[in-house]
């Protein structure tokens, strides 16, 4: 998208450069020798011609400058691919029977439990979740509530807050996994987990050694 504003806004400044030139180059050709151009008239539309080709000359160099950065902001993102990050999203998967994630919730809470979702958006397992600040640790052997186990595939991850009123707080989930895939959409990164988690840059929370 920002390569096709660029280009269109290049072809742009081409037509009104072009257009320009061809302008002034007329005026000179059909002047009245008897009574040329006024020389102050003259230099000020030789001062708007250099303004115009500035201006491309800036948008060019603007273009290529962020067709630069795009390409070396790539070539970053690749470090990710196969290492093991922290990242903020509710997503995880259930891999050889465990699931792995950890939470954080206002510190406000007095209740808190954590909801396990299937593909279809339907809770499989509910487990007590825990109070108070920082960071719980969440660990799910993939059982449910009637004791038979879950297959090996994508979960969601619900944790519920409420203070002592009952009312709902807000609360937080980071998943550690492997990038798997990195994908370029529209001129951004998106990385992919092994879990089924897609995330942003900005998700992305730390590497792990």
């Amino acid at each position: 998208m920002l390569t096709t504003t660029a280009a269109t806004a290049d072809a742009k400044a081409t037509v009104d450069y072009q257009s320009f030139l061809k302008l002034l180059t007329a005026q000179l050709r059909n002047q009245d020798p008897l009574a040329p151009m006024d020389a102050t008239q003259f230099i000020t539309q030789l001062a708007q011609f250099s303004t115009v080709e500035q201006g491309m000359q800036t948008n060019q160099t603007l273009t290529q400058l962020l067709e630069t950065l795009k390409a070396s902001s790539a070539r970053f993102d690749m470090a990710y691919l196969g290492r093991t990050v922290d990242a903020a999203t509710d997503v995880a998967g259930l891999v050889d029977g465990e699931l792995r994630a950890a939470y954080a919730v206002d510190p406000a809470a007095t209740e808190v439990r954590v909801d396990i979702l299937g593909a279809d958006g339907k809770v499989v397992r509910t487990l007590p979740g825990k109070t108070g600040s920082g960071r719980h640790e969440l660990l799910w052997d993939g059982r449910l509530a009637d004791g038979t186990s879950a297959p090996d595939g994508t979960y969601r991850i619900e944790i519920v807050a409420k203070n002592a009123a009952g009312d709902p707080l807000d609360a937080a989930t980071v998943v550690t996994d492997r990038v798997r895939e990195i994908r370029q959409v529209d001129g951004t990164s998106l990385f992919v987990l092994e879990g089924g988690a897609t995330v942003n840059a900005e998700d992305i929370l730390g590497i792990r050694a």
